[in-house]
């Protein structure tokens, strides 16, 4: 049975078939099963040269046991000893807990699930044939032969390759005289010495072999780089290897072993190192532009295609070789073309360590560099390590720019920006203002070459710097600093000492245009109330007198504040606040009462709910030439919302009945002291009934009764609560409403009714 599996496998995965659809044929598929024609529902059909057929016709034509799992979309199929699970769009399979694998998976069509004809065919136990000029598959139960397979002789292995693996490896062999009781070749790699037997040749698992089909001409293989021997061993460089060849008989015919080969040593070819790997840290923009390597160029040349540079976290470098640089993605390394000449590299801002990582300031690495072999990727040289080498930023960071005052000029502009962490080579820093239309093309020799009258001068005392520029500042072409300009702004540090003229250029600024927010005003009169007892923002009403002139004005945004985050809620934390985190009030009308919505939130995003202090904001927002040019209101008083005192309703409500007229008895309240009355309700028993309805019945149309400490039994009124008098024949139910006497007090107690009742 053994041998029946590997014929399947090998058969599955090698053989070819070459049939079009229908849709390219005129004549339709025919499967004739021992000389019997299959008959199907749905006719076959033949995808990407595999002929398809309903899965349940085919399996029943081999008397086989069908389970099919909706769910899955998997059919399990049992006969005798072999069990075959397929599952539909998958083109792996199992037989008997062996994966195989197809070259068409199962399909759906037209309501029916489809199966490749010669996987389901072999899998059985069947040999299949087909007839391309007919379109015929002949699927025969083959009876057994009995015979010994014929040994492949002249087994003989080359080192054809430098791969330092299997891909190494060549073995070619004659094949037996005799195919017919040959179902297919194994290509068995042993290590010299091993003692190798036909015994123990049958047993070696799939994975230590290379499957040859009996295909009527003289084999040659080239092995892969997964090929291991018949140990399990992946196969290398300097280790001498015997190949044999195992013949495996078809169906019951005996299999037989060949001689071994000579012994074979793969041996990779040395090549020379690259050499003279030096690294330096020559600018501040914090990623890899601020790398520069250099190195030897290999002596020959002549199959070196370009060079690739690695750079490494230095923690990890030591476990690097070959095998790894080869591996990593094109991204994660610097191509570099090769020149004739030593070369010399800086990284690009994108350039990325070999774990896929952005190189920047702060980590230490070391970096390799890689010739790549024209035609051979194991001939590839691998430098050895560079030095250690840790980026240092000395340019500034966190540069901003406002507007802070209304004097149409510099004095309006303010400069801020975190100073360089080592200013030990700093002399100082120069602000420089760029006209928006002219940034896109402003560098750092653009900057070198800026008149001392356009730039200003900051020293390097202190970690920061905040600077408000002067009346008579000016941009780098000379011009005034005014409003209605858009600007950007650069700082350029000045190198000194050993670093003198290696200035170091900043990232540009946000674009800033200078208004004068005068036309633009904040809300007035903003007061809040507590307004309902959702516990949520609809308790919240916040009213305010809109801007005199909202010309310039295109919306106001009402903003909650936690009180104990207020003290340092400011025009920058308001701008910077999420579109779901404050209310949108148009500029319609003058002055704006709006209650908030139960999904309000404040602006750290907590829902709006009772027990919390908070203040409230609104900020006007600027248009037109005023975009962006926000004017933030003063906070209105602390408020915190409170929900009101419930009143508890009563219990135990029941009735009785006696000549003619209803006795009701409850249990009083709990809590009397914020109840004024309570309401005997009758209702008719199909009437729904809530709170609300209660609390809007008629005086004339319910009994009240005062709350005088005790549990009360009374006869109730003669009317139900719609003004309906009480009569026979008819079911009503009884509740007590418990009223709130006072505007503070959540109102309509409403007790559970009684059970229905009639005269």
């Amino acid at each position: 049975m053994k041998k029946l599996w590997i014929s399947i496998v090998v058969g599955l995965l090698v053989f070819p078939m070459i049939f079009q659809s229908p849709a390219q044929a005129g004549t339709p598929i025919s499967i004739i099963i021992d000389g019997v024609p299959l008959s199907t529902d749905q006719p076959p059909v033949m995808v990407s040269g595999r002929t398809m057929v309903p899965l349940r016709a085919i399996f029943e034509a081999f008397n086989a046991n069908i389970k099919w799992n909706q769910k899955t979309q998997t059919v399990t199929a049992t006969k005798d000893d072999t069990t075959v699970i397929l599952k539909i769009g998958s083109k792996i399979a199992t037989i008997n807990d062996n994966s195989v694998s197809l070259d068409v998976p199962g399909l759906n069509l037209k309501g029916r699930t489809m199966v490749p004809t010669r996987f389901v065919s072999e899998a059985m136990g069947r040999e299949v044939g087909w007839n391309p000029k007919t379109k015929v598959v002949t699927i025969t139960t083959s009876a057994p032969n009995v015979g010994n397979a014929g040994p492949a002789t002249s087994v003989a292995a080359q080192d054809v390759s430098d791969f330092g693996d299997g891909r190494d490896l060549q073995v070619s062999f004659t094949r037996a005289a005799d195919e017919s009781l040959v179902d297919h070749y194994r290509v068995l790699i042993v290590k010299a010495g091993y003692t190798l037997n036909l015994s123990s040749a049958q047993t070696i698992a799939s994975s230590n072999y290379s499957a040859v089909l009996a295909t009527g001409s003289n084999p040659t293989i080239k092995l892969t780089a997964t090929s291991r021997t018949v140990d399990g061993d992946s196969i290398k460089s300097n280790q001498a290897y015997i190949a044999y060849v195992l013949t495996v008989g078809k169906g019951n015919n005996a299999s037989t072993l060949s001689s071994g080969s000579s012994p074979i040593t793969l041996v990779n070819n040395t090549a020379e190192l690259l050499s003279n790997i030096k690294v330096n840290d020559i600018s501040d923009y914090g990623d890899g532009r601020d790398l520069f390597v250099s190195f030897n160029k290999l002596s020959d040349e002549t199959k070196v295609s370009s060079y690739r540079i690695f750079v490494i976290k230095a923690a990890n470098y030591s476990t690097f070789n070959l095998a790894k640089a080869n591996a990593v993605a094109s991204s994660d390394s610097t191509q570099v073309s090769k020149t004739g000449s030593n070369i010399s590299q800086i990284l690009s801002s994108g350039a990325k360590d070999v774990d896929g990582a952005l190189v920047k300031t702060g980590v230490s690495y070391r970096v390799f560099v890689m010739a790549i072999d024209s035609s051979n990727a194991a001939n590839n040289v691998l430098s050895s390590a560079s030095s250690a080498i840790t980026l240092s930023n000395v340019g500034i960071t966190g540069l901003s720019v406002s507007d802070v005052s209304d004097y149409n000029d510099g004095r309006d502009l303010r400069v801020s920006f975190t100073h360089a962490t080592d200013e030990t080579y700093i002399s100082q820093y120069r602000i420089l203002v760029v006209p928006a239309s002219y940034s896109s093309s402003f560098s750092l020799p653009d900057a070198n070459n800026t008149s001392s009258a356009y730039y200003t001068t900051v020293s390097t005392t202190g970690s920061t710097t905040n600077q408000v520029l002067n009346s008579s500042a000016r941009d780098v072409r000379g011009n005034l600093i005014k409003n209605g300009t858009s600007y950007k702004v650069y700082v350029l540090s000045i190198g000194s000492g050993s670093y003198l003229g290696a200035n170091v250029l900043s990232s540009a600024s946000s674009d800033i245009m200078l208004l004068n927010v005068s036309s633009l005003s904040a809300v007035s009169n903003l007061s809040v109330s507590d307004v309902d007892d959702y516990g949520d923002g609809r308790d919240l009403r916040v009213s305010f007198t809109h801007a005199t002139d909202e010309t310039y004005i295109s919306q106001y945004r009402i903003m909650v504040v936690p009180a104990s985050y207020s003290s340092s809620f400011s025009l920058s934390d308001a701008n910077n606040v999420s579109s779901t985190y404050y209310t949108t009030v148009s500029t319609t009308g003058s002055t704006t009462n709006q209650v908030l919505t139960s999904s309000t939130r404040d602006v750290r995003g907590a829902l709006i709910k009772d027990g919390i202090n908070y203040k409230v904001y609104v900020l006007s927002i600027g248009n037109g030439n005023y975009s962006g040019s926000n004017v933030l209101s003063g906070e209105s008083p602390v408020i915190t919302l409170s929900g009101k005192t419930p009143v508890i309703s009563v219990t135990n409500v029941t009735y009785s009945v006696n000549d003619g007229k209803i006795l009701i008895s409850f249990n009083k309240s709990s809590i009397e002291t914020n109840i004024s009355e309570y309401r005997v309700l009758v209702v008719p028993s199909k009437q729904a009934f809530g709170s609300t309805d209660a609390l809007g019945v008629q005086a004339s149309f319910y009994k009240s009764i005062a709350p005088n400490g005790t549990n009360p039994s009374i006869v109730t009124a003669t009317r139900d609560v719609n003004g309906a008098l009480i009569t026979k024949g008819k079911k009503y139910k009884v509740y007590i409403l418990a009223v709130a006497n006072s505007s503070g007090v959540q109102n309509g107690g409403l007790s559970d009714s009684t059970e229905e009742f009639e005269l």
